[in-house]
């Protein structure tokens, strides 16, 4: 039994290898470049049933050219990228296989000149570059294909599931090395686009700024707190991140390329909403207000409201009951689903 296992797992790994465009080394990676992008077409497609794109064609494309300017410096220059803006108030950036990369206007709003913007553009490209989440993907297929044939042979119900859990484990403690390789690939990138390396640095002390912040007002809200990426639990505390990039570019590195374009970058983003919008609903105190559809709710106290773009959801402090209200367009008028 052990030998077909190990048969099985030499196989995966044989036609799994394929070299990695940022090292040079060999990797373990399941799918072709093809199916890379089909796999970031897909995702994105539901990152913006998730998201909206900020309403600002010319903000977006000046997010654009930043982000093209230093994937022109990438390791991964046959890609075509996108970088969308989306209208969120979270404070947070991402990327997709394939070049598909997302920065919101909660994060942007913190920032204070082009090279900070390419310093996050930057750090998302380098996930991109090294396929960061395609070695996950091919990880985690591999260890449900083990443990569906584990569950097969050996008749122990779950044992697909415990396998793919222990494979999520490993993904995650890869968590901390990918981030800080991208760190240290966006601060190469911004050298090389010209750009000051210390606006990695600077980018990083804005976060921790804000997951103090925040971490403060977890406490008074009786919640987790939230930080950039803060969907991956695994992602480096900030200090750490700020010590090994500032050690990763060297004081001549730090110097270097041009100051940025701070005034113009101050001016491109002073119309940008801070916070919630009209649009979507104000909250004030355990007050929503929704201005442009005429209605207020008012929470029971201590409750934590949280706004989206198509809903308002409410939860009780210890999270045993929530209610959400969903907004949805029927036959061209709004109606307010409970």
């Amino acid at each position: 039994m052990v030998s077909r296992y190990s048969i099985v797992i030499i196989v995966l790994l044989c036609v799994g290898c394929s070299v990695n465009p940022v090292t040079g080394e060999r990797d373990f990676v399941l799918m072709s470049e093809q199916e890379e992008l089909a796999l970031g077409r897909q995702h994105s497609q539901q990152v913006m049933k998730a998201y909206r794109r900020y309403d600002d064609p010319e903000l977006q494309q000046y997010v654009q050219s930043v982000g093209d300017r230093v994937a022109r410096v990438s390791h991964r220059q046959n890609l075509i990228y996108r970088f969308t803006l989306l209208d969120s108030t979270q404070v947070n950036a991402f990327a997709l296989p394939g070049g598909y990369i997302y920065i919101t206007r909660g994060l942007l709003v913190y920032l204070n000149s082009e090279a900070e913007l390419a310093a996050v553009l930057g750090h998302e490209l380098g996930h991109v570059t090294a396929r960061h989440s395609v070695r996950q993907h091919s990880l985690a297929t591999t260890t449900n294909i083990i443990g569906s044939l584990i569950a097969a042979a050996s008749g122990v119900q779950g044992a697909g599931q415990l396998t793919n859990m222990l494979g999520t484990g490993i993904v995650r403690g890869y968590g901390r090395e990918h981030e800080l390789e991208a760190d240290g690939l966006g601060v190469q990138y911004l050298i090389n686009a010209g750009y000051r390396a210390s606006a990695m640095r600077q980018v990083i002390s804005t976060l921790k700024n804000q997951e103090l912040f925040d971490k403060k007002l977890a406490i008074e809200q009786g919640r987790e707190p939230r930080a950039y990426h803060g969907v991956f639990s695994t992602h480096p505390d900030n200090d750490t991140r700020l010590q090994q990039v500032l050690s990763g570019a060297g004081a001549s590195s730090v110097v270097s390329g041009t100051t940025g374009q701070d005034t113009t970058f101050l001016k491109k983003i002073e119309s940008l909403t801070f916070g919630d919008s009209e649009k979507d609903g104000i909250i004030r105190g355990r007050h929503f207000y929704h201005p442009e559809m005429n209605f207020k709710l008012t929470f029971p106290s201590q409750w934590l409201i949280l706004n989206k773009p198509n809903a308002i959801a409410a939860s009780t402090p210890n999270n045993d009951a929530l209610m959400q209200l969903t907004l949805e367009d029927l036959n061209k008028k709004m109606g307010i689903r409970i």
